[in-house]
């Protein structure tokens, strides 16, 4: 009688199971017939059942992924699930995909992630996850990231690969439930290498400009679209503003009152596309009242739909002081050669840079004529040698002077007589010579006239 009662327990089972599938495809029948969906009272008086049968059908359905349920208030709507086939999906995705069950183990693998590990599908199908031995690929850092199963999760993930470097994938885990309403999850990995290296790189490469426009002795100023977008550090300190202040500042607040049209200007032809100056030099005002003299190179360059204005900023305000010392003492050493009885010539590497008014006055040449004349063309023919072999060989920074008589011919062909004194410097690879003359031609010939008288005088006592 035992063996009797088993058999027929089972053979309910099997009748139970029978009706249950048969009433599931019963369901799906109806909601593919009406794709807008269907409540539990219209799926119930359509197959004529109790509406909790038709409940409990549906949460299976549910649960399972065959149908979808959309909630409009008080009322439930069910309809069809539109799937796609789990292998479809592995097969022509570019992502990496991997099935996993409840215990980790692998169900299913596509191509793409097989590739990466460089193992089969034999190699991989029913086994955990955690015993993986790829040769080329540490996946150690992949089996860290897995620690919530059934939940999305969206993590970054770094493989080693031998021979390849870093590869870097977006990692997506979601939960999954399979046919037999046996729950899992899907690992999906997207390959965003090239993306993280690109930002590496334009991160690294902005760093190296930085560290560079930090460092650089001028300041700079970089607009877009008419905005600050940077100021370095030695903006700051020619302007002896902080960059707090600076970021609020116009360009034009800090440039002296009598330069602010001129770069008003400039800013102005920039603003309209034009070619403007590639340098303008101003003064400022610093925030302590200080007066700085600076070079402004102003650039502008398009890309696309933006502007950027480069404006280097250079602190000239030494060099200007010397610029105005160097003037002043030039200045007053050409008032000084101009006033003085004696001429004098001054040769840089053996070109006349200088000849003072006086030259002119005893050569009787235009100082311009004389920069242009060689000087066997200015002293006569016998003396040529000894004044051409004393600029020669005088020593640079020599204490004594060379100094020679020789004779000239002035413009209008008479001859004088000059005395000469030759010395030299040398700065570098520049050797300048001086040469100063006197003109003495009338006490030369008092002295003569003299000399003639004496000789006179002393043939007629002998």
């Amino acid at each position: 009688m035992a063996i009797i009662s088993n058999k027929s327990t089972f053979r309910h089972h099997v009748h139970m199971m029978l009706d249950y599938e048969h009433e599931l495809s019963l369901i799906k029948d109806l909601l593919k017939k009406n794709r807008e969906g269907m409540s539990v009272t219209d799926i119930s008086k359509a197959l004529n059942k109790n509406k909790n049968t038709i409940g409990r059908y549906l949460d299976i359905l549910l649960i399972s992924g065959q149908v979808d349920m959309r909630t409009y208030g008080m009322a439930k709507v069910f309809t069809l699930s539109q799937r796609v086939p789990l292998s479809a999906m592995l097969s022509y995705s570019k992502e990496l995909i991997m099935v996993l069950d409840n215990e980790s183990r692998i169900i299913d693998v596509n191509d793409n992630f097989l590739a990466l590990l460089h193992l089969s599908r034999q190699d991989t199908i029913g086994k955990n996850i955690i015993y993986l031995s790829p040769p080329d690929v540490d996946v150690h850092e992949l089996l860290e990231t897995i620690t919530t199963r059934f939940e999305e999760k969206d993590d970054t993930v770094t493989f080693q690969v031998k021979g390849r470097g870093e590869r870097i994938f977006k990692q997506k885990s979601v939960p999954t439930v399979f046919e037999d309403g046996q729950k899992g999850f899907t690992i999906i990995l997207e390959d965003i290498t090239e993306h993280i290296l690109a930002e590496r790189e334009i991160r690294e490469s902005e760093e190296r400009f930085r560290t560079m426009a930090e460092n650089i002795h001028d300041g700079l100023i970089i607009f877009e679209n008419e905005q600050i977008v940077f100021v370095n550090r030695r903006i700051a300190e020619i302007a002896g503003y902080s960059f707090e202040e600076l970021w609020k500042m116009q360009p034009l607040s800090i440039i002296a009152p009598e330069d602010k049209e001129a770069a008003a200007r400039q800013i102005q032809k920039l603003q309209k596309g034009e070619h403007g100056l590639d340098e303008l030099k101003v003064w400022i005002l610093r925030k302590d009242g200080q007066r700085r003299f600076v070079s402004a190179r102003i650039s502008d360059v398009r890309h696309k739909d933006t502007r950027y204005s480069f404006i280097v900023l250079t602190d000239l305000t030494e060099l200007k002081a010397q610029e105005t010392a160097l003037k002043q003492s030039e200045q007053r050493f050409r008032a000084m050669a101009e006033n003085i009885r004696d001429g004098i010539i001054i040769i840089e590497n053996g070109d006349v840079v200088f000849a003072n008014h006086r030259i002119a006055i005893i050569t009787g040449y235009s100082n311009e004529e004389l920069i242009k004349m060689k000087s066997s063309d200015l002293v006569s023919p016998e003396d040529r040698d000894r004044i051409e072999k004393t600029v020669i060989n005088i020593r640079p920074d020599s204490e004594d002077p060379e100094g020679l008589t020789i004779r000239i011919k002035r413009k209008d062909g008479s001859l004088r007589c000059i005395l000469s004194r030759v010395s030299a410097a040398a700065l570098e690879d520049t050797v300048t010579t001086y040469i100063t003359m006197t003109d003495i031609t009338e006490s030369t010939e008092r002295e003569q006239a003299l000399r003639d008288r004496i000789e006179a005088l002393q043939k007629l006592i002998d």
